[in-house]
């Protein structure tokens, strides 16, 4: 877009301004009204995007009683516990920036540091440290291997998810030397960080997550870094973004059921809670989490979602990386404890390992509350561990210290502390990562951007992490794709009512974050429809 267009956008953008000014005196307004579902970061920052633009009619709709949706602090002592995001991806990004003029960050971590920091437990199992330092330097050249593979070899990434490919590199690792059969449990235990690696970050089951994720996902940052906020968090950050917005604006308590799209007006009705709301909107810009999408898509369109729309929501992932943050009096690990990694290998601690054992791979000391150990549980293990109560996780977890510290006078944890995101029917899970069916499929995360219109112009638009084609899964996705949707009705409002000339061009820079560089307003072109 050239800088004359963009200039005529703003000064459009300006006599909306004024006109509305003029409507108060009794005319008609001409700002569209807008509805957003969920008043998670998407929600929150397209809501603010819109009153930057200077679009003040609209209605935050969210299911749950507080903002920020997947994100959540829960206070504790003199901070925060993060049970959803804690780190930033990268520092070339609008949310960095928050929380670095806020003082939010703590560190710049490797994610690694759980695996390569950590204490591995093993009580009086017959494990030796020359074991663990085999199989460390054998996985350490793994992650550079595998992001070469995405990166030069598309059809190898495509095809196999990374539990595939770390299977045939551990069979021939295991090949290359003569181990006993004592070496190769205490192998199999370990395996079980390194799988727990990927499905942390990923938030997926591995055997489901595809290799080309790597190529996908770019944060433009220094690969395998983040940065750890401090005991504020992302409490700090949801507060920032949250703080123009007119609490009159938020409707808490309030689930939506379905949108309701009327082709013969062009307007859209939601029905909340049972009931529906009078008041019908020119746009719908829906931030709910995919997996909310997967399980009542069919339930919450009328007219039903474009064919494209489901298969992109079907087949993109949506998985969970849950936290329990175990309490103690008093801490029994060492002072200099980052992290422990319980180490039960099959054959020694038992015959066979079961679910929790499995599962159960790290707990991280939480640096500024050292009583405290956040237990990170992904894949499979969100689930397992979502659906026990709390006396059976202090029980297992009791248990699982006493024998990998051999140490049957350590106590119970005093207290957990958890969301159990799985089982929230407003979150169902963490975020979306690419499935194994996705990357054969060639189907983008933006596919989900792409708007329902009618007769050529967007009516529902799509908000979230998972929308956004190279930082799914990131809270900086999320805000970025709500600023992008803001732009998008905004720009289709003033660009129908003034006869600009609609482009059929995808737009796929990261406008929100030109802005940041360059300090311009600037409305996106529009996405193409289905």
């Amino acid at each position: 877009m050239s800088v004359s267009v963009r200039i005529v956008l703003i000064v459009i953008i300006g006599c909306g301004i004024t006109v509305q000014k003029e409507s108060e005196k009794g005319e008609p307004s001409i700002k569209p009204s807008i509805a957003i579902v969920g008043a998670g970061i998407s929600g929150l920052s397209t809501a603010r995007r819109l009153i930057e633009l200077g679009i003040d009619d609209f209605d935050i709709y969210e299911g749950l009683d507080r903002i920020g949706g997947r994100i959540h602090a829960i206070p504790y002592k003199d901070g925060f516990l993060q049970m959803g995001a804690q780190f930033i991806n990268g520092a070339e990004n609008p949310l960095y920036k928050i929380a670095n003029r806020l003082g939010l960050i703590a560190d710049v971590v490797s994610d690694t540091a759980h695996v390569d920091n950590a204490h591995f437990a093993f009580g009086n199992q017959n494990v030796r440290e020359e074991d663990i330092k085999t199989f460390l330097d054998f996985t350490s050249k793994l992650d550079p291997k595998y992001r070469s593979i995405a990166k030069h070899d598309e059809k190898t990434a495509r095809r196999y998810t990374f539990k595939e490919i770390f299977t045939l590199d551990y069979m021939h690792f295991l090949k290359t030397q003569n181990f006993t059969e004592t070496q190769k449990n205490v192998f199999d235990s370990l395996a079980r960080s390194f799988r727990s690696y990927w499905e942390f970050e990923w938030a997926a089951d591995w055997s489901t997550l595809s290799v080309h994720v790597l190529k996908e996902w770019n944060d433009y940052g220094p690969e395998c870094e983040s940065f750890a906020t401090n005991r504020v968090g992302f409490k700090g950050i949801l507060d920032e973004i949250a703080a123009p917005i007119p609490r009159n604006a938020f409707n808490f308590n309030s689930r939506v059921e379905n949108i309701n799209l009327n082709s013969n007006t062009g307007k859209i009705q939601l029905t909340v809670n049972d009931h529906l709301v009078p008041t019908e909107y020119d746009y719908v810009i829906v931030t709910s989490s995919l997996g909310v999408l997967k399980k009542y898509h069919h339930m919450m369109f009328t007219p039903p979602l474009p064919r494209q729309k489901i298969e992109a929501i079907e087949k993109i992932g949506f998985g969970g990386s849950c936290k329990v943050f175990f309490e103690w009096d008093q801490p029994f690990w060492s002072n200099n404890t980052y992290s422990i990694a319980p180490l039960p290998v099959r054959g020694m601690i038992s015959e066979k390992l079961d679910a929790f054992e499995e599962e159960t791979t790290i707990l991280q000391v939480v640096d500024w509350a050292p009583n405290v150990l956040s237990a990170w549980y992904a894949g499979r293990g969100h689930q397992l561990v979502d659906n026990m109560s709390e006396e059976e996780l202090k029980q297992r977890m009791t248990r699982l210290m006493r024998e990998m510290y051999n140490d049957n006078g350590i106590p119970p944890p005093s207290k957990i502390i958890r969301t159990q995101l799985t089982k929230n029917e407003l979150l169902l899970g963490s975020y979306s990562y690419m499935t194994q069916v996705q990357a054969l499929s060639h189907i983008s995360h933006s596919q989900l951007a792409i708007p329902v219109k009618l007769e050529g112009r967007p009516k529902i638009l799509f908000a979230g992490e998972a929308t956004h084609h190279r930082l799914f899964q990131t809270t900086i996705g999320g805000y970025l794709s709500g600023r992008r949707e803001a732009d998008r009705a905004v720009n289709d409002w003033f660009g129908t009512r003034y006869g600009f000339n609609q482009t059929n061009k995808m737009e796929m820079e990261d406008v929100s974050l030109i802005n940041e560089k360059r300090n311009v307003p600037y409305i996106s072109q529009p996405i193409t429809s289905i």
